[in-house]
């Protein structure tokens, strides 16, 4: 059996990962076994839920070291996340750092470098990464890149979804993360490649910052709540001949996904959610696809840090 903690109780991500580990038991031989780092009531809410028996002496980080074998750190706000990961990564437990991984390069910094001393795998994802309209946008992308190879010009990227860069979280990190991971997997490309500097526009409607990737020029709209407050996210591909544009949907599932991913990282011989069983990665192996996400962790909220330099005083 893997036995997880869930770390940050105050997000709703919280709800979905004990309904999807628990109730539905979609990942056979995984549970969770220890909430942490929230209010007694709200640790309460979630253990009836999933039906969990829980330990009087486990409400704090410390506490499920030696007692679990990977965790999930979920705080609301990513200010957050560094020093429960650091905590566990420091211990030998490998973790899933939910969106923002950080608020800052800084933090995030720390973290990794905490993980690679200590040998520990440490992953995170967006759930943007894995929605069918992102992947159908990359496929269109390399259609259009490969109509235009003989064109003056290629096709662009642009991706547009809530954020509020005076967010009592994180700012333009708290949702912008989102914005920025699904423009990088409609891109593709190598793994930990960096963002063009950005070109940052403010108006009534949000922040716009115009950049490249892997050659690929890529607009990235981060649309204020206030004035647009029933905003999702949208991607789309834009080309001298038209705009090829959609809207994200994420069902009650969106986040089963992410655990998917981080499973297969972390704990690499658990079930999936189709009864079937992970490889496990070689050490080269592994080596070669953790750092450059390490690389890809620090180059998106690099961006995130330069556009948020950018905004007026």
């Amino acid at each position: 059996m893997l036995r997880l903690a869930l770390v940050g109780l105050d997000s709703s991500h919280a709800d979905h990962y004990v309904r999807l580990v628990e109730v539905e038991r979609r990942w056979p031989g995984v549970r969770v076994v220890a909430l942490v780092d929230g209010e007694p009531a709200r640790r309460a809410e979630l253990a009836a839920a999933g039906g969990l028996s829980l330990g009087a002496g486990e409400g704090a980080v410390p506490d499920v070291v030696g007692r679990v074998d990977a965790a999930i750190v979920a705080h609301r706000a990513g200010r957050l996340h560094g020093a429960a990961a650091r905590t566990l990564l420091g211990a030998g437990v490998p973790v899933l750092v939910d969106k923002p991984f950080a608020a800052s390069v800084a933090d995030a910094r720390a973290t990794l470098d905490v993980a690679r001393a200590y040998g520990t795998v440490v992953t995170t994802a967006s759930a943007l990464r894995f929605a069918p309209e992102v992947t159908a946008a990359r496929a269109v992308l390399t259609a259009r890149t490969a109509e235009a190879a003989t064109a003056s010009s290629g096709p662009a990227v642009e991706v547009s979804g809530p954020a509020d860069p005076a967010d009592e979280r994180d700012g333009l990190f708290f949702l912008g993360i989102h914005v920025v991971e699904a423009a990088r997997a409609v891109v593709g490309g190598p793994s930990g490649a960096g963002w063009a500097p950005p070109v940052v526009t403010t108006s009534a409607d949000g922040v716009v910052a115009t950049t490249r990737l892997g050659g690929v020029p890529v607009r990235l709209r981060f649309l204020d709540p206030g004035t647009h407050p029933n905003a999702g996210f949208t991607v789309a591909v834009r080309t001298p001949r038209g705009v090829e544009r959609s809207e994200v949907v994420l069902d009650a599932d969106y986040l089963a996904p992410v655990v998917e991913h981080a499973l297969a990282i972390l704990a690499p011989t658990s079930g999936t959610a189709a009864g079937t069983t992970v490889r496990t990665a070689g050490a080269h192996e592994d080596t070669a696809r953790i750092d450059p996400e390490h690389a890809t962790i620090l180059a998106d909220l690099a961006l995130l840090e330069q556009v948020t330099a950018a905004l007026p005083a």
